[in-house]
């Protein structure tokens, strides 16, 4: 399995705009046997770079990732592609693969919704970690009754050595926040129980998400 993740840059005024595009369009085009948008995320605003849209799809085989390419470029997307271009100041794409432990390493394709689906809007949290052992570093999440973030997947880039995992988590409902907030408590991620020591050397970057209700998983 292979995922496409792509970063949009979007302009503020056409946020909306790009929301709709990727909805209405994108989403029903490639929703087929080899492949299916899985997340739909924006930046929240205030809490680091807001207007970056984030969208994660997933493809069966190299094959698939190949037809798609082939349709933004030249076949039935190409215009589409053309018009989301003009709705953000950059758009940068990623081929990612499933790392061993991640939630996502067995999934099913025929169960991700092809209509949208109104979910719960959640936050998500992205972590990038970079650095040589990290990939040994790390562990399966050992999810725990409480915690108020749930890991949902984990990624290496599929043309990189080793050295980068992103990882993505779910956070847990408002009630659930508010109290965690209140105590300082269920916060399990990679700096607790995961792993509780990084190699020497391994740096990250974390960016705040949250889904749109449409959004085929949440």
């Amino acid at each position: 399995m292979l995922f496409l993740h792509d970063v949009h840059a979007a302009i503020g005024e056409r946020e909306i705009d790009l929301d709709d595009a990727v909805r209405d369009v994108y989403a029903p085009a490639v929703a087929d046997d080899d492949t299916r948008l899985l997340w739909y995320l924006y930046a929240t605003h205030g809490a680091g770079d807001g207007y970056y849209v984030v969208t994660i799809t997933a493809l069966r085989d190299g094959a698939a990732w190949e037809r798609l390419s082939r349709r933004l470029r030249y076949g039935d997307l190409a215009d589409w592609c053309v018009g989301v271009d003009a709705l953000a100041y950059s758009s940068h794409s990623t081929l990612l693969v499933s790392t061993d432990w991640s939630p996502l390493a067995d999934l099913d394709l025929d169960s991700v919704p092809t209509q949208p689906v109104e979910r719960d809007v959640r936050v998500f949290r992205e972590d990038t970690l970079e650095g040589v052992g990290i990939d040994a570093a790390l562990s399966p999440p050992q999810p725990a009754d409480g915690d108020v973030l749930t890991c949902v997947a984990g990624f290496r880039p599929l043309f990189a050595p080793e050295g980068t995992v992103r990882v993505l988590y779910r956070g847990a409902g408002p009630d659930a926040l508010e109290a965690a907030f209140a105590d300082d408590a269920g916060w399990g991620d990679w700096s607790g129980s995961l792993t509780p020591t990084l190699p020497d050397g391994v740096h990250g970057s974390t960016r705040m998400l949250r889904n749109v209700p449409w959004s085929p998983l949440a």
